[in-house]
């Protein structure tokens, strides 16, 4: 009789325990920027003598789609343990052990993603357990446009490509601020890094000169980006006009040399004629030498022809 209501008396103080036990957030929602660094936390209750072996945070983390959850971060026991921390999340969050004992779990990630965007959930267990929810939201502004001016057979393509989150909205307009966007061709692909790559194209023909501009409009930041680029006759100047004064610069220059190079060899021909024609000195030396010693067995063989005895 006595058995079922001690455990109920039990459950009853153990609860009463834990709601004596309060984790708090610091803020429920939190924004971050893709690449960045962001710091989120959560404040539970300590007293005077602090125990760090009593103390087990535990950070997770709920996508906003679907139902995995990950984990980010683990104390047990005042003991780092980081064997079932998602990969995610390695060599990126942390938690500073120094504020742990202030009552503070601050939950640091560093390198922001948009897959990091989700509800986080911080659960704490030291004189009770208790647990709260924070929302983390990443964007990614769209902070550099890259305008570009290419020629295509009689017309001008101007194209703006930039990366940001969420989607953006890309409108055109000239100097006399006339709405072209209906003219554009606008595309998105989506990068390993769960970023838009946006890329708008507007066809100018020769006659529309003057001043562009693309705008990058991100509804759910309400954030403008822009980027201008001005466009004249030049731009349209036909490619074989370049090639012509390229050709007309490079023609003379290579007739100059050919002509450096006939002079050289011609110089050098004339040089090795005046040579075999004149002589150096070193040259007759050797020439009278070789005649001398001729000359000398000419006589030689004479004088022994004279000498012989006849028959």
């Amino acid at each position: 009789m006595f058995g079922p209501l001690l455990v109920v008396l039990v459950q009853i103080q153990l609860h009463l325990v834990s709601a004596l036990f309060t984790v708090e957030v610091l803020q429920p929602r939190y924004f971050a920027e893709h690449g960045g660094t962001v710091t989120m936390g959560c404040r539970f209750p300590v007293h005077d003598p602090f125990n760090l072996t009593n103390l087990s945070v535990l950070w997770q983390r709920k996508p906003s789609q679907g139902n995995e959850v990950k984990e980010v971060y683990k104390l047990s026991k005042g003991q780092e343990d980081l064997r079932q921390q998602h990969a995610d999340y390695q060599d990126r969050a942390r938690v500073a052990p120094s504020e742990l004992k202030i009552g503070l779990s601050m939950l640091c990630i560093n390198n922001v993603k948009i897959a990091d965007s989700g509800i986080y959930v911080c659960l704490v267990h030291y004189e009770g357990s208790d647990l709260k929810y924070i929302y983390l939201d990443v964007k990614a502004p769209y902070k550099r446009i890259h305008f570009q001016k290419r020629k295509e057979k009689t017309e001008l393509n101007l194209t703006c490509q930039s990366q940001g989150y969420p989607l953006a909205e890309v409108s055109w307009q000239n100097e006399e601020s006339t709405n072209l966007s209906k003219f554009a061709f606008t595309t998105h692909q989506m990068t390993e890094d769960g970023l838009f790559n946006i890329t708008s194209t507007l066809r100018v023909k020769p006659r529309n000169h003057g001043n562009y501009s693309c705008v990058f409009w991100n509804r759910e930041l309400n954030e403008n980006t822009s980027a201008h680029g001005a466009v004249s006759s030049l731009d349209f100047a036909n490619k074989s006009n370049t090639e012509k004064k390229s050709l007309t610069v490079m023609v003379p220059i290579c007739l100059l040399l050919l002509l450096v190079l006939i002079i050289f060899a011609f110089m050098k021909l004339r040089r090795k004629q005046f040579t075999n024609y004149y002589p150096q000195k070193g040259d007759r030396r050797r020439r009278r030498n070789k005649l001398s010693r001729k000359e000398d067995l000419d006589l030689q063989t004479k004088n022994l022809n004279a000498a012989t005895i006849p028959d």
